[in-house]
């Protein structure tokens, strides 16, 4: 992450400054198009090497755990004064047409640019700081392994809930304190665990959202298995998925961003005053359907939808079926087109969704299905989305019986532990076929 930010850095200073020169030409009356004056392509050309030769030798992007505000104005500060010199030399040297007032008004436009970008990243950096020491975690086993990882973790911002041993305290022990605080990861530094015990931890670790993972010292590298780094240690993470990946995150959180802002700018702002519209004309209540539904890590979240029922009391706890009465006539179009879900974009732009995921549930589905399907909870690990590789393969809307819900969170398992962005974009384009095809699931 922090190579990615020194990259970034570099080039969006880059473009604040050139962005800065230019447009205090403009500010001091001279165009560089049109006064044929090669005094502003000098100093394009000055401006840019001396930046890249300053950065070369000085690294003012070293990024660590101690970067704070204040090391930052100072360090940066520094940098664009001694920039600053080293231009106002090439002026006066190359007697160039600029003046004093010129150079100052460049720099007075560069200097808020050039930390705008550098505070934002600092408060978002800060945010995920927060987010990872907020975690917890309990260790298997007491040994000097077990000490070691205690330690590492310590020092990274996770807290300690204690250490746990299988022979004394047993796995329903575990489990259950587990279940009664709140507990992020389980880290196994038993030797020659018994594999039906893990099992059994890993199984309970899938369904109440908590990572599973073997901590060993490497003797076993050579193994097919993804492993991540922790000082000398390896921890073999049991349920890893890609989206754990912070690169990946990255891409599918753009991704979500940009689908949904051109699809809120481009489709909302004439479809909604329709629908809006008709939905009033239709029958009475809100243009809007909020619910609360189960998001990521299972926690609650508003779910917004295009009013497509009466309004009614058991609207939060019985799901809509085939020919239902509740439906009103443009509700039954809504929901067969899935114009309904048009409004998740909102959910996508602020955060609580994404464009591709598993379908959402009512709080009361998901706390029946927990108990009837063993794996259910594991498709709470990544966003819910508006749609999903268990809806474009047919499974939208009402859920009959059991065996509909268990092949809804197979795919929707398959998709996380499988997740690609080429994956996200061809559930996309299955979706628009299968919503052109139709489906008479969609109730």
């Amino acid at each position: 992450m922090s190579s990615l930010l020194k990259i970034l850095f570099f080039f969006c200073d880059l473009l604040s400054l050139n962005f800065s020169i230019l447009f205090s030409n403009r500010l001091a009356g001279s165009i560089l198009l049109d006064t044929g004056d090669s005094s502003q392509m000098y100093l394009l050309l000055f401006s840019n090497v001396s930046w890249l030769y300053l950065v070369m030798v000085s690294n003012p992007y070293a990024i660590t755990k101690g970067w704070t505000l204040t090391r930052i104005f100072r360090s940066q500060v520094a940098f664009i004064f001694i920039h600053s010199l080293v231009v106002l030399s090439l002026v006066f040297f190359f007697r160039m047409e600029y003046s004093i007032t010129q150079v100052l008004m460049i720099y007075g436009i560069f200097f808020p640019l050039f930390f705008l970008f550098k505070i934002i990243t600092y408060y978002f950096r800060k945010l995920l700081t927060a987010e990872l020491t907020s975690k917890s975690y309990i260790i298997l086993g007491r040994n000097e392994l077990a000490e070691e990882v205690r330690r590492f973790y310590l020092m990274n911002g996770y807290r300690f809930k204690g250490y746990f041993t299988i022979e004394e305290q047993g796995v329903s022990a575990i489990q259950k304190f587990c279940e009664e605080n709140e507990v992020h990861e389980i880290l196994c530094c038993i030797p020659n665990v018994d594999h039906i015990i893990l099992k059994d931890i890993v199984n309970f670790g899938l369904n109440s959202l908590i990572k599973v993972k073997i901590i060993t010292t490497p003797n076993f590298s050579d193994q097919p298995i993804k492993f991540e780094k922790r000082d000398h240690t390896l921890i073999l993470n049991l349920t890893s998925v890609a989206l754990d990946d912070s690169k990946n995150q990255l891409i599918k959180r753009a991704f979500d961003i940009l689908f949904s802002t051109a699809f809120l700018i481009l489709i909302m702002p004439w479809l909604l005053p329709i629908i809006a519209i008709i939905i009033k004309l239709d029958s009475r209540g809100p243009v809007f359907f909020v619910q609360l539904r189960s998001g990521q890590d299972n926690k609650p979240f508003k779910c917004l939808k295009f009013r497509s029922m009466k309004v009614n009391v058991e609207a939060d706890a019985m799901q809509a079926t085939k020919d239902d009465p509740r439906i009103t006539k443009l509700g039954a179009f809504l929901r067969k087109s899935s114009i309904d879900e048009f409004p998740q974009f909102f959910n996508v732009f602020v955060g609580s969704m994404s464009v591709i995921g598993p379908r959402p549930h009512m709080l009361k589905h998901t706390e029946e299905y927990s108990k009837l399907i063993d794996t259910f909870m594991g498709r709470h690990y990544v966003k819910p989305g508006i749609t999903g590789l268990a809806q474009c393969m047919g499974y939208r809307g009402e859920t009959q019986t059991l065996a509909d819900m268990e092949n809804r969170v197979r795919l929707d398992r398959y998709y996380i532990e499988n997740w690609t962005f080429w994956l996200d974009i061809k559930i996309i384009f299955l979706t628009v076929v299968s919503l052109i095809r139709g489906s008479d699931k969609a109730f």
